[in-house]
């Protein structure tokens, strides 16, 4: 009896452990993903909730100061975020390229600090559509 009791008891606490660690790991990387236009409208109620935000680099915005940089992006023209990030950033980002920043919102200086920057591929990389003259000759290639 004592036997059954001790394992009863032992995988409740290895359950219950496991629980635990799920759920806190789960809450610790959640991020919230918007775009700009979004997160403009929610910035308020967010505080300094760490979220990921999507946009276009305005271009001219970029300044750059060894590590540091500010630039701004936008969705809608009227909606612009300021953006500051230390670190290296990826060969991709450049005036009018897609970014993604994750960091936090300060809302006495207005400017989103990020601790990630992340800037999407350029669509020239994304396969283009053949013609239909294209697709009719390679029907008739043989291997």
């Amino acid at each position: 009896m004592k036997g059954k009791r001790a394992l009863a008891i032992s995988i409740v606490i290895v359950l219950s452990a496991l629980v635990f660690l799920v759920y806190t790991g789960l809450t610790d990387n959640m991020v919230y993903y918007y775009h700009v236009d979004e997160y403009l409208a929610k910035a308020s109620l967010l505080g300094t909730e760490k979220v990921k935000v999507n946009g276009k680099v305005a271009e001219g915005s970029i300044e750059k100061e060894q590590l540091n940089y500010r630039f701004i992006i936008h969705g809608a023209e009227n909606n612009r975020l300021h953006v500051v990030y230390h670190g290296v950033v990826p060969d991709t980002f450049k005036d009018k390229s897609d970014v993604v920043v994750e960091g936090t919102y300060d809302s006495d200086q207005q400017i989103f600090r990020a601790t990630t920057l992340m800037a999407k591929c350029p669509t020239k990389y994304e396969p283009q559509q053949q013609s239909a003259s294209q697709k009719k000759q390679a029907q008739y290639q043989t291997p």
